[in-house]
């Protein structure tokens, strides 16, 4: 083959190659726009996300890692213009922030070092374990017994997320909800706050370990922002029974879509 002919395929590879890239970029900014506003009234939105990241080619740990990342900025996003309650939050619930985070960076690690697809199959038991406890009668007031059940499970649950993520949010508002004192909007922002800040040891761990691909981590996080400001003002027009029911909806649609992805 001649220079000349080398050359003119050379530039009608990279064509298609940017021309295929941008299409790809494009859907997993709709993606993250679907994905952060449920996410930001919700939770558990990233199962959206995820079989996007695989769709365009990434190994299951890296795809996990990318996702992570970039749904990350939904509850950020969520946060936009509460930040006078959110000192109080962090202050109110930092211990099951604490264990949230501990549970988050071993989770983190474990992805790291470990092989992620025998996990996968017990996530569709995990999310609908976590839908079905909304209906459980909730708690007038959390005894030190059931207080440190609570942080057992926000550990397990920041382990999960550090681990594989989906289906976070519904966990941790299946458990926030557990006390009666907490309103729609308390536990809406409450987990936005846990979530966020349970995630930061994580992704720091996954920002390390080079395996996160940064195009799709940057158009994920800027669209998933978008939509989680946008979805979590939403939530203030629900009631108490009719977010419990919506919140229920969704995880078991999220675990049936992992059921059908992991068991079939």
């Amino acid at each position: 083959m001649k220079l000349p002919q080398v050359i003119s395929s050379f530039h009608e590879y990279i064509r298609l190659f940017l021309t295929s890239l941008m299409v790809e970029i494009i859907a997993i900014f709709i993606v993250g726009l679907s994905v952060g506003f449920l996410n930001g009234f919700a939770g558990g939105a990233s199962v959206l996300s995820f079989p996007a990241m695989i769709a365009v080619g990434l190994n299951p740990v890296t795809a996990a890692m990318t996702n992570a990342l970039g749904v990350w900025t939904a509850n950020v996003g969520a946060l936009y213009g509460r930040f006078n309650e959110i000192k109080g939050i962090i202050k109110a619930e930092s211990q099951l922030i604490g264990y949230s985070m501990i549970g988050a960076v071993i989770g983190g690690l474990a992805l790291a070092f470990m092989p992620i697809e025998g996990f996968q199959k017990l996530v569709p038991i995990l999310i609908a374990i976590a839908s079905i406890s909304l209906f459980i009668k909730v708690q007038q007031n959390l005894t030190p017994l059931k207080q440190r059940i609570e942080y057992f499970w926000l550990t397990a649950v920041g382990f999960y997320a550090g681990y594989f993520g989906p289906g976070q949010g519904v966990m941790t508002i299946a458990i926030l909800a557990r006390d009666a004192k907490r309103s729609v909007a308390d536990i809406n922002v409450s987990k936005n706050v846990v979530v966020t800040m349970t995630c930061i040891g994580s992704n720091l761990i996954y920002i390390a370990s080079g395996k996160v691909d940064w195009t799709y981590a940057i158009d994920l996080a800027i669209s998933c922002a978008i939509g989680g400001f946008f979805g979590a003002k939403v939530v203030d027009k629900f009631s108490r029974e009719a977010y419990r029911m919506g919140i229920f909806v969704i995880g078991m649609l999220c675990a049936v879509w992992f059921a059908k992805e992991y068991w079939m």
